[in-house]
């Protein structure tokens, strides 16, 4: 088993930008192959499914892959189970992709059975739940290094059940002190008995959320500068306290920017500015594996990846945005239901972003790589 201590920015960041390539297409041919690939093998899953089943049973089920996405690529960095790490592309990818759905039906089933209301499709009680529990995750293993689990959990599928564990059930605490769904109480889904009640209506907390994750993935590209320029800053815990003050007061910064000044309501601030910047900043950092401006120190060589995930961020929704009627049929834009802006949404977050997981990390880019 690897370091499942990531206390390294070098670790978060650039993950197995030093695997030896032997393909004949290097980067950024390569990432730019292989987010065109991802691109349309999602929008070809989309195009085959009822834009409803799409929003509700299939985005679900989705997002749960992405904590175990997180625990496979992030934190076992493909080195576990021990036999695994031998198996060749693309036997290893559809293993580890394999292994993903299986630990996503289990707790996909589980999150819908223990509803108070467990009937139809996944209300938005239940989708923001799990969207909540990715972040939480991201959280966890990036900016605290799985701190404290990682000193405590000494074997890697001790550490991943712990991951997982505190992901959901540390979420659903922190998700029944913060959502509050009071302003949405004429909807048809609404339930007083799923509704937790917390302090923040919960399309202000959701959208406030994804902008913490959105700018954690940007301080990712700089390797967390100017943090990782104190060597005392890059030990647990003081790494994940630094780092935490320093991403939600950029976040608040930003969220008030775009909410508070110039007024932008909470659900399109939060898919035309935070998803899209999200999505943006995972392009170098999967498809390019963190490799682009190898050559500068930091803070250049973040400035420069910050150019590119700022194109990706304008480029690729507009492109979505272009073809959502095509697979999905027409979607109405904004209140009360946001149809169009919730089919961004999953369509960046919750179906390519861990496509491109699937294309880049679990098969290594194979058949371009070998």
């Amino acid at each position: 088993m690897k370091n499942t201590e990531p206390d390294s920015l070098e670790y978060r960041a650039e993950a197995g930008a030093s695997r030896a390539e032997t393909s004949s297409v290097g980067q950024p041919v390569l990432g730019m192959l292989a987010l065109a690939a991802s691109m349309a093998v999602s929008l070809g899953i989309i195009a085959l499914l009822d834009a409803d089943f799409f929003a509700t049973w299939a985005t679900f089920f989705v997002v749960a892959c992405v904590p175990a996405q997180i625990v496979i690529s992030m934190v076992w960095e493909l080195d576990y189970p021990a036999f695994a790490r031998n198996l060749k592309q693309p036997f290893k990818g559809l293993f580890f992709t394999a292994l993903m759905l299986l630990v996503a039906a289990v707790v996909a089933t589980a999150i819908y059975l223990a509803q108070p209301v467990p009937a139809g499709p996944p209300t938005p009680f239940v989708l923001m739940y799990a969207i909540f529990c990715v972040l939480v995750a991201f959280w966890l293993v990036i900016v605290w290094g799985c701190w404290p689990l990682s000193a405590l959990a000494g074997h890697p599928l001790a550490l991943g059940l712990g991951i997982l564990a505190v992901a959901y059930g540390g979420g659903f605490g922190l998700f029944r002190l913060l959502f509050d769904f009071a302003a949405l109480g004429g909807a048809p889904f609404y339930s007083a008995a799923m509704d937790p009640g917390g302090a923040f209506p919960a399309l202000h907390a959701l959208a406030f959320s994804v902008t913490t994750v959105s700018l954690l993935f940007f301080c990712v590209l700089f390797d967390f500068w100017p943090i990782s320029a104190f060597p005392a800053l890059r030990v647990q815990p003081a790494q994940g306290l630094a780092t935490t003050v320093y991403i939600l007061g950029l976040s608040a910064l930003a969220y008030w920017l775009g909410v508070g000044l110039l007024e932008m309501e909470p659900v399109r601030f939060m898919v035309h500015v935070s998803i899209g910047c999200l999505f943006g900043a995972l392009v170098p950092l999967i498809m390019f594996e963190g490799k682009l401006f190898a050559g500068l120190r930091q803070p250049l060589k973040g400035l420069g990846q910050c150019m590119v995930a700022v194109i990706a961020a304008v480029l690729l929704p507009a492109l979505y945005r272009a073809v959502a009627p095509l697979v999905s049929g027409p979607l109405v834009n904004g209140a009360p239901g946001y149809q169009y802006e919730f089919w961004m949404a999953s369509a960046l977050l919750a179906m390519t972003f861990p496509v491109m997981v699937v294309v880049g990390k679990f098969l290594d880019f194979w058949p371009c790589r070998r």
